[in-house]
């Protein structure tokens, strides 16, 4: 099995758009409104039985963008307006809840992508690139809605975790 992509649910899609392309370096290879379309089809993502049955709402609606990276990764933005987006308490984002709380990418010079980051105006967990044994470098860091974002770098030289 392989990864597919993310989907991040955010408060302000042109700053997420912001953060993956500008700061993060993906491609915007979709930008849209959903649903597209009136009925299945070459063109369209998501017509609106479709979207009401997986959003669980009658006329469901959300700007979507789709961004990838040159190496292939994928994430999915979508800023929900019907059902209207509700921010995630910063509480339970963090460690101590169950879901999905950390997304984690490999990076090359994670020293200058921390400063990017954090001249940005990013938050980071610590306000240090940190050692993981050794197998690689890594920082964590908040998107403006406080979801945690990890960048690792691969020490050199050690196959494994590649």
């Amino acid at each position: 099995m392989r990864f597919h992509h993310m989907a991040i649910f955010v408060s302000d899609l042109d700053e997420a758009v912001h953060l993956w392309r500008d700061v993060m370096g993906f491609e915007v290879a979709i930008n849209t409104v959903i649903p597209d379309g009136r009925e299945p089809g070459p063109q369209t993502y998501m017509y609106p039985e479709l979207l009401d049955d997986i959003f669980k709402v009658k006329n469901a609606r959300s700007k979507m963008a789709l961004l990838s990276s040159k190496e292939g990764a994928l994430i999915e933005l979508q800023g929900c307006e019907n059902p209207s987006i509700k921010k995630t308490p910063p509480e339970n984002l963090r460690y101590g809840h169950t879901g999905f709380h950390e997304l984690g990418l490999v990076c090359d010079d994670i020293d200058a992508f921390f400063a990017k980051v954090r001249a940005a105006g990013y938050e980071t967990q610590t306000e240090y690139v940190w050692q993981c044994a050794n197998i690689g470098r890594s920082f964590l860091f908040y998107d403006k809605d406080g979801n945690m974002i990890q960048m690792w770098e691969h020490i050199e030289g050690d196959p494994s975790w590649t």
